[in-house]
């Protein structure tokens, strides 16, 4: 026994060198084949929040993100480029009250094996937490606008008189009053409309960063007309007739309505919804034209504002057509020298326009040209031009629609 101890005495110095250099010469293959090497990662890591009392808010956080320089062989860096969203970087909140800290992220690395994280940017995440707070305020309703002349708005009905307001104790205290803003302009019915709420400083400037309940409301506002008040629309009146050859396109009138007051009620009541216009003469008219009119109005009535409306009247001449027979045709910069033969001598005109003009419309009064400019002898097919003589008129078709031209010295 004794012997086999001795023997192994002397040969257990031996194994523990070739262990030694086994180690040696294995790790020393693994980091040829496998070397390790320093990444910085620039895809950010989302910070997630852990341990966040439920009666405190996160009111400021200097980074939402971290960015990693990890050191590993190589094939763990082409795992974490594969896998990269397994990583993952944390805030731990738990037992801290509301105040201002400095926070050292955590990154999460426990997928990959071997490596060493060299650094996380930035170090420290900057955090300030505060105490939830709620406040209930009377809602302030604000109207603006101006009602027409003889309507006047009665008290407002609200869905809800007051709001509660929550949000970081800081943020709570700038509010002063929660409002809610009412346009009137130019409203003549009762209105009824859903408006959100507001909260405002004493500066008057919205406070960003709380939540309102509710955050809007229903809000009604009565309007009423005053008594011995109406509101009436304008009818046009007219006589005479328009020039023959025209027609009338429109007749409109500014201010379409408006109001008028009596001191006898009753008489308001029983008008009818509408007052004349002092008839406008149209006898002869073949153009738009504007005239100032005065209202036809019965004892006790009186028009609120201006006494008289513009009435605009539209006049435009009826549009027709015509056929213009046997045009004879013109020759013009025939060059010296050459003798022409055209054919036909005579076309037929469709021609489209006031009705007025074309009554004046015959054949002396319209040109049919055929231009031969730098034309040597041959044979051509040209198509004349055809010369109105006024702009207002429009040729809808020639027939034939060309001419044939023999040229010949």
């Amino acid at each position: 026994m004794m012997d086999f101890l001795k023997r192994v005495a002397k040969i257990l110095p031996i194994f523990l060198t070739a262990l030694v250099l086994a180690i040696i010469v294995w790790v020393s293959s693994v980091s040829s084949s496998d070397p390790n090497e320093v990444v910085a990662y620039p895809t950010p890591i989302p910070l997630t929040i852990l341990g966040q009392n439920p009666d405190l808010l996160i009111t400021k956080q200097s980074a939402n993100d971290v960015t990693i320089i990890l050191r590993a062989p190589r094939s763990v860096h082409e795992q974490i480029l594969r896998h990269f969203n397994q990583i993952t970087a944390r805030l731990n909140l738990s037992g801290l009250n509301a105040g201002t800290y400095d926070l050292v992220p955590e990154v999460d690395l426990s997928n990959f094996k071997p490596v060493q994280v060299l650094e996380i940017n930035p170090t420290e995440i900057n955090i300030t937490l505060e105490q939830i707070s709620t406040k209930t305020f009377d809602i302030t309703l604000l109207q603006s606008g101006i009602l027409p002349v003889s309507y006047e708005a009665g008290d407002a009905v609200l869905s809800s008189e007051s709001v509660e307001v929550l949000g970081p104790q800081s943020k709570v205290n700038e509010v002063l009053d929660v409002v809610a803003s009412i346009d009137l302009s130019n409203t003549t019915t009762t209105i009824t409309r859903i408006i959100e709420l507001k909260p405002i400083d004493r500066r008057g400037n919205l406070v960003e960063g709380v939540s309102l309940n509710p955050t809007s409301i229903t809000v009604e506002v009565p309007i009423r007309q005053l008594v011995g008040y109406r509101n009436v629309f304008i009818k046009i009146v007219t006589t005479g007739t328009i020039a023959q050859g025209f027609h009338l396109t429109g007749l409109t009138v500014t201010p379409p309505n408006l109001t008028i007051y009596t001191s006898d009620p009753a008489i308001a009541n029983d008008m009818p919804s509408f007052l004349d216009t002092a008839p406008i003469n149209l006898s002869g008219a073949y153009e738009d034209f504007s005239v100032n009119v005065d209202l036809q109005l019965q004892d006790g009535i009186v028009v609120v504002g201006n006494q008289q409306v513009l009435v605009d009247v539209g006049i435009d001449a009826i549009q027709s057509s015509t056929q213009i027979i046997d045009v004879p045709v013109e020759i013009e910069n025939l060059e010296p020298g050459l003798t022409v033969n055209i054919t036909p001598e005579f076309v037929d005109l469709y021609i489209s326009g006031p009705m007025n003009l074309l009554d004046e419309l015959t054949a002396n009064n319209i040109r049919v040209v055929l231009d031969l400019s730098n034309r040597g002898p041959g044979t051509y097919q040209l198509s004349p031009d055809v010369i109105l003589n006024n702009e207002d008129l429009r040729l809808d078709s020639m027939l034939p629609g060309t001419i044939e031209v023999v040229l010949w010295r």
